[in-house]
């Protein structure tokens, strides 16, 4: 689940439903990116203030129906109990929370196909308009929204993709939370057990 952590970096607004906590459809806080004319840049989206109608930097206590399924020192992933993953009207393989010292900082949708890329990718391009591609590839792509973050990354050989939703300013505490530092990859014993003494 750290790679989750990794990878989790961002998707839209959805409301909270009074009966699970979660609605299944997107919500209407963000209005639609209005298309822009060729050779003509569209205006900057608004970044989203929540997913699944969660604020960013909202308490895990304080969110109902939520079960943690990992933790990893100041950072958990959690899931949302009874309710089937859904992106607005695309079913993905499951939705995961990520919170850095218990506040809302994220969270990654992972699903299976290119029909649900190609889907997904329809939903937050209609949202924020058409993302930023950065290595030529239209499998992974990013909408950089101010302090929010959405990326879409899709492995086609095994047909798995990840579409994540990431608020910069709760998550940075948590970045790298889990990954080995330098220092600690170097094997111990290449190094003397007592230092050299000096002649």
């Amino acid at each position: 689940m750290n790679r989750c952590l990794a990878v989790c970096l961002l998707v839209s607004a959805l409301a909270l439903c009074p009966a699970s906590g979660v609605r299944q459809a997107l919500g209407a806080e963000t209005a639609p990116h209005p298309k822009s004319s060729p050779g003509v840049p569209a205006p900057a989206a608004e970044p989203p203030a929540s997913f699944h109608g969660i604020a960013w930097g909202t308490p895990l206590a304080d969110i109902t129906g939520m079960t943690v399924v990992e933790k990893n020192g100041p950072a958990a992933y959690a899931k949302v109990t009874g309710l089937p993953p859904r992106i607005a009207e695309v079913e993905v393989t499951e939705v995961v929370y990520a919170f850095c010292n218990d506040l809302f900082s994220g969270a990654m949708a992972t699903f299976q196909g290119r029909d649900r890329l190609e889907a997904l990718r329809a939903v937050v391009a209609k949202r924020y308009g058409q993302p930023v591609t950065p290595g030529g590839t239209a499998e992974n792509v990013g909408w950089p929204l101010g302090d929010v973050m959405i990326m879409l990354e899709y492995d086609a050989p095994i047909g798995v993709g990840v579409l994540s939703y990431l608020h910069a300013p709760t998550f940075l505490p948590c970045k790298g939370v889990g990954e080995q530092t330098p220092a600690e990859t170097i094997p111990q014993t290449a190094a003397p057990a007592t230092p050299p003494k000096a002649p």
